[in-house]
């Protein structure tokens, strides 16, 4: 008994250990799975929180910081879309401040090189003296399409309905003086619909150094013997024959020469297409001497001519431009205005200052490209080709030596 006693307590002993083992096992088998599956999630988990962050950050990405002020002027010619480029830039780049004073051509190109503004404004390019004294004093300096615009001829006749036919025979010979009433022969001829009282022309023009001024004194110079035998020649200022009859008013910038017209009855003048439609005031439809057609200056009429002048030859904006002066003026081509003109810029090339030649740089990328679709009415952007040719010649922009459009790309 005491044998069977023994051989079942070691079996029963056995059996315990056996037991022990096997839930020892399970035990440690549980365990795993759930150390595994806490890692699985801790994984997932990380992930997750990644692609939280990622999201994150993409939604959060900020504007480039470029803290910098750019002092620019000229042209009032362009101001209507200068000051939609400068409120728009600073949405863009909320560091970047843009003051633009709408001074003239003549003073903005004079105040640039003076080291006053940063970028100068003109209707037209840097005369070859003033474009030699600029590379003189900065080495090198780009001179930059901004946008196309037109020459308009506006006019006050109470009673006139219909649009004014001119030519610019006609035109010259009012400037000059030599037709002095409405109800001249000239200008009866080319508009026999209309009976015209024997009223006084008041002839309108610039009193500032003018870009506007330069353009439509250069198309007269080019388009009709009578300016070009006067002696009266063409520039930002030229002395007006009208006004020692005692016929003609000057008006500081497009703004003053548009409030003359509106102010004064048989008045005549020459502005920007923009100031035109803003004041809602007639335009004269202009003979285009190349094709012998009167053409009203619509978006149409302004774009054939940009589309069938040659432009090819503009193919670098650090050198000397003006020659490029007339290359919209009488295009012959079907129903093409014929005082079509670019609006330029000028820059230095070079800066000490990093943050300003980070701001010019993407203050005139923007106006190549994005600003050209956000221009007031009266105005048509640079064709593709020049836009293309702006963003090539940007990158010559540096900040002591070192190209800037590597540094925000």
């Amino acid at each position: 008994m005491k044998a069977i006693s023994k051989l079942a307590v070691a079996i029963i002993a056995i059996v315990v250990v056996i037991i022990a083992g096997v839930a020892g096992y399970f035990a440690m088998n549980q365990s795993s799975h759930q150390s595994t599956g806490a890692g699985q999630v801790s994984q997932t988990s990380t992930a997750q929180s990644s692609t939280t962050s990622s999201s994150a950050q993409t939604s959060t990405t900020q504007p480039l910081q470029v803290p910098a002020s750019i002092t620019a002027g000229g042209s009032t010619f362009v101001n209507p879309a200068m000051q939609v480029w400068t409120k728009d830039i600073q949405t863009m780049y909320p560091g970047i401040q843009v003051t633009y004073s709408a001074v003239g051509s003549g003073a903005g190109l004079i105040n640039f090189l003076q080291g006053v503004y940063d970028i100068g404004a003109a209707d037209v390019p840097p005369t070859p003296s003033q474009y030699q004294q600029m590379v003189q004093k900065y080495g090198k300096i780009l001179v930059v399409p901004d946008v196309v615009g037109a020459v308009d001829i506006i006019y006050n006749i109470p009673g006139f309905n219909g649009v004014l036919n001119l030519t610019a025979d006609v035109l010259a010979k009012i400037y000059l003086g030599q037709i002095q009433y409405w109800d001249d022969p000239e200008i009866q001829k080319l508009n026999p619909n209309f009976k015209f009282p024997h009223q006084k022309i008041i002839a309108v023009h610039r009193s500032d150094g003018s870009g506007t001024t330069f353009i439509f004194t250069y198309w007269l110079y080019i388009s009709t013997s009578a300016w070009k035998n006067s002696g009266v020649g063409y520039g930002f200022t030229v002395n007006w024959p009208v006004d020692q009859l005692g016929n003609g008013l000057a008006g500081k910038g497009s703004d003053g020469v548009t409030q003359l017209v509106k102010q004064n009855a048989y008045s005549i003048g020459y502005v920007e297409a923009q100031y035109a439609i803003a004041n809602n005031l007639g335009a004269a439809n202009v003979q285009n001497p190349s094709t012998g057609q009167f053409v009203y200056p619509t978006p149409d009429s302004i774009k054939v001519a940009v589309e069938n002048a040659n432009i090819s030859a503009i193919n670098d904006l650090t050198k000397d431009l003006s020659p490029y002066l007339g290359v919209f003026l009488n295009v012959k081509a079907n129903n093409a205005y014929p005082i079509v003109t670019f609006s330029w810029l000028v820059v230095k090339t070079d800066y000490s200052d990093k943050n300003k030649a980070i701001a010019i740089y993407l203050f005139l990328k923007y106006i190549a490209t994005k600003g050209q679709t956000e221009l007031p009415t009266g105005y048509l952007p640079l064709p593709p080709n020049i836009q293309n040719l702006i963003l090539q010649n940007l990158k010559q922009i540096t900040y002591n030596g070192q190209p800037v459009y590597t540094m925000v790309s």
